[in-house]
This record gives structure tokens, sequence and C-alpha cells, in this order.
């Protein structure tokens, strides 16, 4: 697994690519992000929902016709399960925080796309 500061790099990546200007990103600009999640994820037992979940988004992201519609749903049950991870982290350190500011940022990327459409 994960090291804290390999964990820590790759959320602000994560958050990058989240936040990032949505005129200037590409859907396929997360499946390198989604493939460094998948290495790790796939390894924890606990974490089978957020992999699978994690799958069929770039799977969608990938798409030559993106469906808004199940990208947006995606998105906000990736946000449900990246909640109840954080979760698990336990009160030490700052991974339970950052994870829920992740889990927001979702909710928000998903309602920008939902917007859109």
């Amino acid at each position: 697994m994960f090291t804290h500061e390999e964990s820590s790099a790759l959320l602000d990546s994560t958050m990058t690519v989240v936040e990032g200007d949505p005129t200037s990103t590409t859907p396929q600009s997360g499946t390198g992000v989604i493939d460094q999640w998948l290495a790790e994820l796939n390894q924890a037992e606990n974490a089978k929902d957020i992999a699978s979940t994690l799958e069929q988004l770039k799977t969608q992201l990938k798409s030559d016709q993106i469906n808004t519609g199940e990208l947006v749903g995606l998105l906000e049950t990736l946000a449900t399960h990246t909640t109840q991870f954080s979760t698990m982290m336990g009160p030490e350190g700052d991974m339970s925080t950052r994870l829920e500011a992740l889990s927001s940022g979702l909710r928000a990327l998903a309602g920008q796309i939902g917007n859109k459409e």
C-alpha cells in the first residue's frame, strides 16, 4: 500500500484534476490518476466498491460517446464511497479530512457536469 507521502501526492494530483478548469480539461485527463488509484485500491479488501466505481468511471471517460447522466451518477457514487472510506482512516493524521475534501470536489464536479446538460 501507499506510504502517507505517496497517498498525499496522489490526493494532490487527484484534486488538481477534479478542481481543474473544465474548459481546459478533457475527460481523459483523469484516467492516469484513476489508474494510479486502481493499482493500490485493488490490493485492499475494504476498497472493492471504490475500485469498481473507478473502473466504471474510467470506461465512461474513455468512451467516444460519454453519457453525461451516467458520468454524473458515477461521480456521485464515487463521492459517497470516498466519504465512507474516509471514516475508516481513523482520527490520526489528515487523510480523513483530505478524503472528505475529495468527496466534496467530486460532488461539485458532478454538479458542474450535470448543469452543462
